[in-house]
């Protein structure tokens, strides 16, 4: 797995080709995002607003917007659904979090906010009434469209969540909620992932009962990982790296069915399980993009480059020629080359007195050489 170091501290944990139609921003230092080696990142944009924030998506195809500020931290699990049609907006505030589990499905237009973002108080007292609280979403939770998650929500694993609904408050496992603010409709439910578009009344008709404990949940008191536990836990951490650590421990690593299922009147305030410490046993390929780093060449560089090459080639092939040339031009004109080139006219006019003119032909090549000495 590789980390990308960049300026001011702030790192990148994954494979950047993952990557598609991607902005990410860092405003501020020593922030992080994690991509697990499964995870796909696209038509997404994440801006780190401040300082010290973390960003870790888990094995699924993502796609949201996020916007955190300092030591804020966003969590996304495994094999969690985001519809392409429409935008899931994040947006973390006063060192707060958000915390996503496995195999959720969501809906288009759904956006949170765990803060107002703006200061109410109470007349009588002066005392602050809107803090700013994290949002927690379990396992196997089913969000329609257009839903807004607020301030101290926690929608416990196996629920469904109505369209348009305003959610601020628990919603305990196996559970319909709905509307605005957020109520419980039906209790005792379970809910399964395949979509009826295209079925036919055959395919309905095997839906119609389907056996199996496989979305009903239960509390177990030694697995579950109260979200009270878990901001306490990290409100005690200092940095991103040690929130990274704590939740790919804690959380990523966790496989319990019922770590996130919650039932009204169950212990709440508890806490957290025991886990092994796993991200130590991690190995990371270091790349300090803060210094020069090689580059590979395009295929349209590597192409001039050839053709450059070969043109070099060309031009050092008619340099030789011209040098040949010129060779034999100056062979042409030595001494030898003209007394032999007198004989043979002499030769083949030997009869009209040719080797007399030679005689004479020599004199005047002889003496042509020597001024061409001189110069």
């Amino acid at each position: 797995m590789q980390k990308h170091i960049r300026e001011n501290g702030n790192v990148i944990y994954g494979d950047l080709e993952q990557f598609d139609k991607i902005k990410i921003t860092f405003i501020g230092k020593n922030n992080i995002l994690f991509l697990t080696p499964k995870c796909r990142l696209k038509n997404s944009s994440i801006c780190f607003g401040g300082d010290n924030a973390l960003v870790f998506l888990g094995d699924s195809t993502t796609l949201l917007n996020i916007t955190l500020h300092s030591n804020c931290l966003f969590y996304g699990g495994n094999n969690n659904y985001y519809n392409s049609a429409g935008s899931r907006t994040l947006l973390l505030s006063e060192r707060k979090n958000i915390i996503i589990g496995d195999q959720c499905l969501f809906s288009h237009t759904i956006w949170f906010r765990n803060a107002d973002p703006h200061l109410i108080y109470d007349n009588i007292t002066n005392k602050r009434i809107n803090p700013t609280q994290s949002i927690y979403i379990g396992d196997h939770v089913w969000v329609g469209q257009e839903v807004a998650f607020l301030k101290k929500s926690f929608v416990a694993s196996g629920s469904i969540i109505g369209t348009k609904s305003v959610v601020t408050k628990l919603c305990y496992s196996n559970t319909i909620n709905a509307g605005n603010p957020i109520k419980q409709v039906k209790e005792n439910i379970s809910w399964r992932g395949e979509c009826v578009h295209n079925w036919d009344e055959d395919k309905t008709k095997i839906y119609n009962k389907v056996d199996g404990d496989q979305f009903k949940y239960t509390y177990n008191q030694n697995e579950f990982l109260s979200p009270k536990a878990i901001e306490e836990k990290l409100d005690s951490l200092n940095t991103a790296q040690e929130k990274l650590e704590f939740v790919y421990n804690a959380i990523y690593c966790n496989k319990n069915k019922n770590r996130f299922a919650y039932f009204k009147d169950m212990p709440y305030d508890i806490s957290l399980p025991k886990y092994e410490h796993k991200f130590k046993s991690l190995k990371f390929e270091e790349i300090d993009e803060t210094k020069p780093q090689p580059t590979t060449p395009a295929p349209q560089e590597i192409e001039i480059k050839a053709l450059k090459e070969k043109l070099a080639q060309k031009e050092q092939e008619i340099k030789n020629l011209q040098i040949n040339y010129q060779k034999a031009l100056n062979f042409k004109n030595y001494l030898s080359y003209k007394l032999g080139e007198a004989l043979i006219k002499a030769n083949k006019n030997w009869y009209k007195g040719g080797y007399v003119k030679f005689i004479f032909e020599v004199i005047k090549i002889n003496k042509k050489h020597k001024t061409n000495i001189k110069l």
